[in-house]
């Protein structure tokens, strides 16, 4: 029994480490901030995403045309701290859901175990929830009053300011 709950603060830190690694050695590629459920959704709609995080062919929002370099340079760091965030986040709530999925295939269940499980994996949710909208937030501080029109506009409509699926 005390392997068994050892091994999961284990688990936590190596997939930590992997996902840390997997972060320095590829960055933050440009302007691409879709996570990759968004991606394979996308492709599999037909759309091709084009690095700013827009589909191809059709029209960049104009809060992102008119963006300065230092702006650029302010919100590639912002996302990349957004993405190493939720990278984490992401993990923690994958390793809750692999240990609910143990709970329940018990001969004999423990059902407030389980309740605390999904409870535990609800506040790793919220967390997420948090972390995107107060990027989305602070992505408004960076922009002109022009350019939070154009990004308020893109939430608005569903496309999230920055791309699709209302990730800003």
């Amino acid at each position: 029994m005390i392997k068994r709950y050892g091994i999961i603060p284990m688990s936590i830190v190596v997939l930590i480490s992997c996902v840390s690694f997997a972060l320095a050695q590829g960055g933050d590629q440009g302007h691409e901030h879709g996570q990759k459920k968004e991606k394979a959704e996308a492709k599999e709609e037909g759309k091709c995403q084009g690095m700013m995080g827009g589909d191809m062919g059709k029209e960049m929002p104009a809060w992102k045309e008119s963006l300065t370099e230092e702006q650029k340079m302010k919100a590639d760091k912002m996302h990349l701290e957004l993405k190493k965030a939720m990278s984490i986040l992401e993990a923690k709530a994958n390793l809750k859901e692999a240990e609910l999925n143990g709970l329940i295939t018990q001969d004999n269940p423990d059902t407030k175990a389980i309740q605390s499980n999904i409870n535990d994996i609800m506040e790793i949710k919220k967390e997420m929830m948090i972390k995107k909208y107060d990027h989305m937030v602070e992505m408004r501080t960076i922009l002109t009053p022009e350019q939070r029109l154009s990004f308020d506009l893109g939430l608005s409509s569903g496309m999230g300011g920055m791309h699709q699926k209302g990730h800003h």
